[in-house]
């Protein structure tokens, strides 16, 4: 999709034009790929996506727009401006820009570009598109987890006094502990490549890939996330095995309750044959 002059919303300009062979790139994670996606990124197995970018005419929202411009020099003219203002569609408080060995690449929430020559433009497409998933995967388990907070609030007062009440809540407890089971499998999975090591020796990639998750804080708030998880799946743990001990308990009841039943119906039982029979 060959890109036009852009303002921030998006739109056409007038002047001056982008560099030939721009383009904009619809780019989404799939985990099947179809002949008519051009595969920007296979992301590591065990993720099961690849980055595509969409073609024209597809209804399929993308994840990630990612702006592309070819061009030897970055720093001449105004492009990283434009490039900027293009990805601040969101907010300016929130584009990143990172400048390395001649290549220039601008993040953004849902927008990305990347201003360097042509024989490295797929490389830095490829970084992009990977951060951009790792990132997407960390916003939406922060954003589960906010959500889940005043749940946690309600649900642990029964943690130390645990009645009926509460028992009857069981199954949105157990479906609670599902979530966070669901939560903790996906960060288990993105943990591996947004902790990675920094590669010896290194490439302009992977320097790039280092840098971009640093910007974004991807470790340290992979450790708040962890951190959360534990307080979660503690509280949860504890209602568990509450929940368990209690229904233990209200079975040992029960069975007592009717071997007491059992024992007063044989006891009279018993007094009613001696009392008819006269012995």
């Amino acid at each position: 999709m060959t890109a036009p002059p852009l303002s921030a919303n998006g739109s056409a300009r007038a002047t001056p034009q982008w560099p030939d062979g721009t383009a904009i790139h619809p780019v989404a994670f799939v985990t099947e790929r179809k002949t008519d996606h051009r595969v920007i990124s296979e992301l590591p197995p065990a993720l099961n996506r690849r980055a595509v970018a969409l073609p024209s005419g597809v209804k399929q929202t993308p994840e990630l727009e990612l702006l592309s411009v070819p061009c030897d020099r970055p720093d001449e003219g105004d492009w990283c401006d434009r490039a900027r203002e293009w990805v601040a569609v969101n907010g300016p408080a929130a584009v990143q820009t990172i400048t390395f060995q001649g290549a220039v690449l601008v993040w953004g929430i849902g927008r990305a570009a990347v201003l360097a020559p042509v024989s490295r433009l797929p490389a830095l497409e490829s970084v992009l598109s990977e951060v951009a998933h790792y990132e997407a995967e960390l916003r939406e388990t922060e954003t589960r987890l906010g959500e889940l907070w005043p749940e946690l609030e309600a649900d642990a007062g029964p943690a130390f006094d645990f009645d009926d009440k509460a028992a009857r809540q069981h199954d949105r407890l157990a479906k609670r502990y599902g979530q966070l089971l669901g939560l903790r499998a996906r960060l288990t999975r993105v943990l591996p490549y947004v902790l990675t090591p920094h590669v010896y020796p290194p490439s302009l990639a992977s320097q790039v890939s280092e840098r971009l998750r640093e910007r974004l804080r991807q470790r340290h708030r992979v450790e708040m996330i962890q951190e959360q998880l534990e307080v979660f799946e503690r509280v949860y743990d504890t209602l568990g095995q509450k929940a368990n001990d209690y229904k233990t308990a209200r079975k040992g009841h029960i069975l007592e309750m009717v071997i007491i039943v059992m024992l007063a119906a044989q006891l009279v039982l018993s007094l009613f044959a001696i009392l008819t029979t006269g012995e």
